[in-house]
């Protein structure tokens, strides 16, 4: 059977491999010379038992022909080893390797003693045959055999098959006739009588004769009554041939003496061998690294040690007895246990390895590996096991460095993401419950691009230390990336969780030093709980990552809890980045706009452009939610460009119409200004519409002027040179530093709204603005207050002669359409801000839940989030939520409860109308079953 034939055979897959040992099968062109090559006998067997391919060596080995091979291994073993044999046997098809010594039987029927180890094949984890290797040790057995045989057969000569036999007469002090020492020496018998001890003395080799003549005087003086010797005899040949002598005196003093002589030239040449070997192989051993031992495990004694075992343990053992009590007190106690199960699992006959420390008195600590491999007895008891140990302290100390560079961020030095979530599983599998804390300081970016990634450096270590300093014992600090940390925070801690994160979010108040710029920033943290948000450590550090985006959407430090209506947020948040890239082509970005007006008379001195987004799933989308998506890629650019664009081609409709045009003011991103090239594009709109520069106002915040980066300062002056105006926007929010006032060529101010909501009561907020308008006024500049909602609001900022205001007391941002209205009546006149008339808001509330199952043909295993009913027809279901849904490309699974009472439903939003969104019931059954539901909590109440 060929190789080939033999593995499909053994193969129960054709696309697995088989393996031997880690060596692979999977070529035989490869493999097969590996097997053949072999100078050991190497063979295959099936589960059976059976032999399914052999190398040469095997028939030259036992003498079969090739074609009697192909059978049961029983056959060709002594009937008196088969049940041993076929323990190992079945041991090796139980995934073990095992080493023993038998006898197998030659085709002529004499034993050979062979030295065998089976190793189980497997594939796809089961053993499906058994590799073989045997050598065959019979000579080397045969030699070690007959030394132990004579050197127990001179104790009884008599016993003893002799080569030669004489006797000595000490009386006479002659030598007795004796056919085989005649025969031996090659002399002719007429030339021996008598046989003369001379002639005997000339054919001993000299340098054995006195050590021969001085233990014959010592037995003829009665001093012993025996001796051995070894000597060199000219044989028949005339060679010096070495033999064993043996001398005895029988019958006393004047008995004779028996001489017998053994040929010892095998043995001596065995002897010889034997010595050679072992003196290459201490060389080996003493050369190794390893510590090469032999252990009695049942005694512990040491059988065999190279010089490493001392410079491992840099000792020995009292008596090289290596009990247990001698290594457990040298041993890292943290090791023990496993050092337990490993002796047991030796003791059991299985091969196994360990990795251990040890310690010394010094302080010092060694790791060792030790590999073991149990050596059997035929009768399947343990001889010995075969030790080899490795000192592994340097390959530790290389795996803990790569375990620092795994596990701890570079910059901070803290445990990073991987290590976060390690520990996130440790404390779940203690049962620990505790809550993530993602925090974030906002700047990384902005930084990075205005001062160079040595100084986002600076800023990473400068918030890590803060928050060091300010987190509590017994908490965990890692870094999750660029200026975004977590804090596991047990539940055991004495403050709350949200007390603790509101300490964190103070950290905003004071500016954050990085040489030579005190920056500050806000703080944005999300939470989540363990086991109430999640029982695995990725999904939780999700959870607590998403909560974190919802307070970073906050234009304030803020802290959010992770809510199930979350993962529908992010969803919502995922689906529109993907939709953002179509939204112009699609025509679903349009503008509105709000008018800056005197004062005074309430006349229209400018207008500000505001870009909305009109989703066909998602509904009307908050600036706030989609512009920063836009900023996290190049879209910013293509907006920003069509918002300048559209505000334009509306100021040419307006004038086509008739009416007076006013400046329009476009918000312009930071980021717009770091890309060279922005004032052409303003210059070649302006050309391309043919509209006077002063009419565009290009509206920009003080994040833009922190950067402090050449682009921005050298495109603001060409814009300005151009006549276009510069407003600076929500002055007072953030730094308000005088210095970019001077700096860039600012031509209006506009007071955040935060004033306007605190200007009637706050003295402080009054002094600002009075400061501010002073300032204003010193230095040319145009101002305006924004937010502006109620009538004593307008009142305070008239009487601190504020000039200009915008705000929903005028208007709220209007279409095109009606701003063409707006402008041809020229003035506004104030409308006092009014709140949600009380006939829309739902009287009628049943609590309950919902779940998106399914969007544009994607399915999803989201969390519920609540929602309140207020009213159904037979088709419809009108309710409201926090959480923002996809209209008419979803379904969801509602769920209403009251008291007791359970109801549950599908269905498609179709609307959003009057604050309320409408779903369509999936089918009329599940409409009946709410509608009766909603029926009894009428009828009950």
């Amino acid at each position: 059977m060929t190789f080939f034939d033999a593995m499909q055979r053994l193969s129960r897959s054709s696309t697995s491999p088989l393996l031997i040992g880690g060596l692979e099968l999977s070529r035989p062109e490869r493999v097969e010379p590996f097997f053949q090559q072999s100078t050991d006998a190497v063979f295959f067997f099936n589960h059976l038992g059976e032999i399914i391919y052999f190398n040469e060596q095997l028939p030259r080995m036992l003498g079969y022909s090739k074609e009697t091979l192909y059978n049961h291994f029983a056959v060709f073993n002594p009937p008196e080893q088969h049940a041993s044999v076929t323990a190992f046997f079945e041991r090796a098809l139980a995934g073990e390797t095992v080493h023993y010594t038998a006898q197998g039987l030659h085709a002529d029927q004499h034993r050979l003693t062979l030295k065998i180890t089976n190793m189980p094949i497997e594939q796809d984890g089961h053993v499906v045959g058994v590799y073989g290797i045997a050598r065959d040790i019979t000579r080397e057995k045969q030699l070690e055999d007959d030394v132990v045989h004579i050197r127990s057969q001179l104790e009884l000569t008599e016993q003893i098959p002799e080569l030669v036999v004489f006797h000595y007469d000490p009386v006479n002090r002659t030598i007795e006739y004796s056919p085989s020492l005649i025969k031996y020496l090659g002399i002719e018998s007429s030339l021996v009588n008598p046989f003369s001890n001379e002639q005997l003395h000339q054919r001993i080799h000299p340098r054995d004769f006195d050590p021969l003549r001085f233990q014959m005087i010592r037995l003829l003086d009665g001093e012993i009554d025996t001796f051995e010797q070894e000597v060199s005899v000219l044989n028949a040949d005339y060679e010096y041939q070495l033999l064993r002598l043996k001398a005895l005196r029988r019958d006393g003093p004047t008995g004779l003496i028996s001489l017998i002589l053994y040929d010892l030239s095998e043995v001596s040449e065995a002897r010889r061998e034997l010595a050679l070997e072992r003196e290459q192989t201490r060389e080996i051993y003493e050369a190794l690294e390893a510590a090469i031992s032999q252990i009695d495990l049942s005694t512990g004694r040491l059988l065999f040690h190279s010089k490493g075992f001392f410079q491992i343990f840099e000792e020995l053992p009292h008596d090289l007895i290596l009990s247990q009590d001698w290594l457990f007190e040298r041993l890292d106690p943290r090791d023990v246990p496993a050092m337990k199960r490993f002796i047991l699992q030796l003791q059991s006959g299985k091969a196994s390895s360990i990795q251990y420390r040890l310690s010394f008195p010094d302080g010092r600590m060694k790791w060792i590996e030790d590999q073991q491999i149990p050596v059997f007895q035929l009768d399947g008891s343990i001889a010995y096991t075969n030790s080899i140990m490795h000192d592994i302290t340097l390959q530790k100390e290389y795996e803990e460095r790569l375990q620092q560079l795994a596990m701890y961020d570079s910059v901070t030095g803290l445990p990073n993401r991987l290590s976060l979530t390690e520990t996130i599983r440790d404390w779940m599998q203690a049962n620990t419950a505790f809550s993530i804390l993602s925090i974030s300081f906002n700047r990384i970016s902005d930084i990075n691009n205005a001062f160079g990634h040595a100084s986002g450096d600076q800023w990473i270590q400068a918030t890590s230390a803060l928050l060091n300093t300010s987190k509590p014992e017994g908490v965990f600090f890692g870094h999750l990336g660029g200026d975004e940390y977590a804090i596991l925070v047990p539940s055991s801690l004495k403050d709350d969780i949200t007390s603790y994160a509101e300490t964190l979010l103070s950290l905003s108040v004071e500016p954050i030093l990085i040489d030579p710029y005190a920056l500050f920033t806000r703080v944005s943290i999300g939470i989540s709980r363990f086991p109430d948000d999640s029982n695995d450590p990725v999904e939780l550090m999700k959870h607590s990552y998403t909560a974190l985006r919802r307070s970073r959407r906050e234009n304030q430090s803020t802290v959010h809890h992770y809510a199930s209506n979350l993962d529908i947020d992010y969803y919502r948040r995922y689906r529109l980045e993907q939709d953002l890239h179509y939204a112009i082509e699609r025509k679903q970005l349009f503008l509105e706009y709000q008018p800056k007006v005197d004062s005074w008379t309430g006349k229209i001195i400018g207008l500000e452009a505001l870009i909305r987004w009109q989703h066909p799933e998602w509904g009307r989308i908050p600036p706030n939610d989609f512009i920063p998506l836009a900023e996290e890629s190049a879209l910013h650019i293509a907006i920003g460009d069509w918002v300048v664009e559209t505000a334009c081609q509306a100021m040419l409709d307006w004038s086509s119409a008739g009416a007076d045009l006013v400046p329009v003011s476009v918000n312009v991103s930071p980021k717009r200004f770091l890309i060279p090239g922005f004032e052409h594009q303003i210059e070649q709109i302006l050309a391309t519409y043919q509209l006077p520069a002063e009419l565009l106002e290009l509206e920009i915040t003080e994040a833009a002027l922190i950067m402090d980066d050449p682009n921005i300062s050298r495109t603001l002056e060409h814009v300005s040179r151009l006549g276009v105006r510069i407003a600076l926007d929500d002055f007072g929010k953030g730094y308000s530093s005088m210095v970019y006032l001077q700096r860039y060529p600012i031509d209006v101010v506009k007071i955040d709204r935060q004033f306007a909501v605190h200007i009637a009561e706050d003295k402080k907020a009054q002094a600002i603005v009075k400061s501010i308008l002073y300032m204003a006024k010193e230095f040319n500049l145009a101002v305006i207050a924004e937010g502006i909602e109620t009538i004593q609001q307008l009142e305070m900022f008239r009487a601190l002669e504020c000039p200009n205001i915008q705000g929903y007391l005028f208007s709220r941002p209007v279409s095109a359409a009606v701003m063409e209205s707006f402008l041809i009546r020229e003035v506004l006149y104030p409308i006092e801000a009014c709140s949600l008339a009380s006939d829309n808001v739902p009287s009628f509330t049943v609590q309950g839940k919902i779940k998106m199952l399914q969007h544009q043909n994607q399915t999803f295993d989201f969390s519920f989030s609540e929602i309140q009913a207020h009213r159904t027809s037979t088709r419809h279901l009108y309710f409201t939520t926090d959480t923002p849904l996809p209209l008419q490309t979803a379904t969801f699974e509602v769920r209403l409860s009251e008291g007791l009472q359970l109801v549950s439903c599908t269905l498609t939003v179709t609307a959003f109308e009057d604050g309320q969104y409408v779903g369509r019931y999936t089918t009329t059954q599940e409409a009946e079953l709410v509608l009766r539901f909603f029926q009894t909590l009428r009828y009950n109440g």
